[in-house]
């Protein structure tokens, strides 16, 4: 009985599993039109879906910012948004997205996040999505 524990336990510590915590990528959100509003978005892999966690600083509150995910690069991106994301609210939000973290790196992608949905041209922070290395 020892023998065979042994040998689970060694065929456990030889295996190669997917490490789901390995496969998450943590963006740089940069503060942008000297908004002071810098943090991170962090994106977990959820099979075909991608968890997006957004921790924002100086956001202000009770104000809601629209956040989304865009085609290209924070130096030039497609003005039409790709993927909606929740708001961020008092420098908050998560929202599960419809598609593969692989994909939003393949794609060269990027997150914005608005001032409000009111002043939605002034762009106060991004991030682009790309592969830790």
């Amino acid at each position: 009985m020892h023998r065979q524990f042994m040998i689970l336990l060694l065929a456990g510590l030889f295996s190669n599993p997917a490490p789901a915590l390995d496969d998450t990528i943590t963006v740089n959100l940069e503060a942008t039109n000297q908004s002071g509003q810098a943090g991170t978005a962090t994106l977990t892999p959820e099979g075909d879906k991608t968890k997006v966690v957004i921790l924002l600083s100086n956001a202000p509150s009770g104000v809601p910012q629209p956040a989304h995910i865009h085609l290209g690069q924070c130096d030039k991106l497609d003005k039409a948004p790709k993927w909606p994301l929740e708001a961020v609210k008092d420098g908050r939000s998560l929202t599960v997205v419809p598609v593969s973290l692989d994909t939003l790196l393949k794609d060269k992608t990027a997150i914005n996040i608005h001032k409000s949905a009111a002043e939605a041209q002034v762009y106060v922070s991004c991030g682009n999505i790309v592969p830790l290395i």
